[in-house]
């Protein structure tokens, strides 16, 4: 009998170990994805260097290497759309150069502009009356580079009325400079403007502020050529469970100036490729998986829009999108965007969560365009995004590292997320 509860507990610790390892191996997958996707070699899988083909790329070859199918014309969809993209940088106040990130930005739609300047400074004062306003800068001498300061100013309409004169090259006024309480963040743009645009922290405002000397290079592309990456695995049906996430992030603004864009969205990503490497290991599953990897997310939803408007497969096949956008906290649960659209599938999955325990907590949220689903669910196409809370280093600047995510949750919403297909499947044999 001794002997006997002996084995027994070798056994049940040698299957304790075992499913650590399996366990931990699944986030060391991760982690090791992660930690690629948001290396520098990417440049924030943005448009600065082609950042976001780099990522592609990778992407298309982990998903053959794990066996995902392609469809016949290959893993990458190709399409284009209007980018800004900003190749140079630098900014000096009184000689001393800042930092990008910590003390500017940049707009997403900034133009090119070199050389140095002395500055107008126009404060919320000037610009409540108009005719000073206007004095101000009128007597400043050409090349025109205006700080807008509007801390004071109670008259939105009135500051953004300015701030439109600035930045349509009105006034003889080549660049705007605007102070903000902390810099705020950036992203790509779309559009450019014919000035430069720069977005400077109060404290980076020297006391004395008599010269600003700057270089940025902007470059707009109205036809910039970039891909979705998408794979597939047959299923017993010709139905299809699709997971999406966008892969493109913030990027690069200049040589060194980049985004890892760890939790926004290199989480989803990840996880995505987790889950084609899952679904590869495991039986054949019930309904046919999609794997959709989407660029252009960050600057409308451009890639899901495109693919629901030249899909690879009927999309009445599609069973169910289940988008993954900033998943890998969770401490505080996590948000289940158009849940309220969507009653039937949200009710799987508060089952789910019910039974098991996973999250904290699953917050049904109203649809909105935030991110990759809703361009299906507008096509009526069943669709919901998951999102997880918590802090993290997230942001969209410097801070969003794929170190700084805790990944706190991350095995629970994986298990809850693979429920859902099977659960769905139960309702069709009942």
């Amino acid at each position: 009998m001794k002997n006997s509860t002996l084995r027994l507990s070798a056994l049940l610790l040698l299957m304790s170990v075992l499913s650590i390892s399996v366990s931990s191996q699944d986030t060391q997958f991760v982690r090791k994805h992660l930690s690629k996707l948001c290396g520098p070699e990417m440049y924030g899988r943005g448009y600065y260097k082609h950042g976001d083909g780099i990522a592609a790329n990778y992407i298309a070859e982990q998903l053959k290497k794990l066996g995902i199918k392609s469809f016949p014309a290959g893993y990458l969809q190709p399409y284009s759309f209007n980018v800004n993209i900003i190749n140079e940088v630098m900014v000096k106040f009184n000689g001393k150069e800042l930092k990008f990130n910590t003390d500017y930005v940049v707009s997403p739609n900034c133009g090119s502009l070199t050389g140095t300047f002395k500055p107008v400074m126009i404060n919320a004062k000037l610009m409540a009356k108009p005719e000073k306003f206007l004095e101000a800068v009128n007597a400043a001498p050409a090349p025109k580079v205006v700080v807008l300061d509007s801390a004071g100013l109670k008259n939105p309409d009135l500051y953004k009325f300015i701030k439109a004169l600035a930045t349509e090259h009105q006034l003889g006024i080549a660049a705007l400079i605007e102070v903000f309480e902390a810099t705020p963040g950036t992203h790509p743009g779309r559009a450019a403007l014919k000035i430069p645009y720069i977005q400077v922290n109060r404290k980076s405002i020297p006391a004395e502020f008599n010269e600003v000397e700057m270089k940025i290079v902007n470059e707009y592309n109205e036809n910039y050529p970039t891909q979705n990456v998408i794979g597939y695995l047959p299923g017993e049906t010709e139905e299809y469970i699709v997971f999406t996430a966008h892969y493109d992030g913030f990027g690069s603004f200049g040589e060194g100036n980049y985004n890892a864009a760890a939790e926004d969205n290199g989480s989803g990503t990840a996880m995505v490729m987790d889950l084609a490497r899952h679904y590869m290991q495991g039986k054949k599953p019930h309904y046919s998986i999609a794997f959709m990897l989407f660029s252009g997310e960050e600057v409308g939803l451009m890639g899901s829009n495109n693919y629901v408007k030249n899909p690879l497969f009927p999309l009445e096949k599609i069973k169910l999108v289940i988008n993954l956008d900033m998943v890998m906290t969770g401490q505080d649960g996590v948000l289940l965007f158009n849940g309220n659209g969507r009653p039937n599938e949200a009710a799987i999955v508060q089952k789910i969560n019910e039974e098991h325990q996973y999250m904290k907590n699953v917050e049904n949220r109203d649809g909105t365009a935030n991110s990759d689903h809703w361009p299906f669910q507008e096509k009526g196409v069943p669709a919901i995004f998951f999102l997880t809370k918590g802090a993290s280093g997230r942001g969209h600047g410097p801070d969003d590292t794929y170190d700084k995510l805790p990944l706190y949750a991350y095995e629970n919403l994986f298990k809850l997320v693979v429920a859902i297909p099977e659960e769905l499947r139960k309702q069709e044999v009942k």
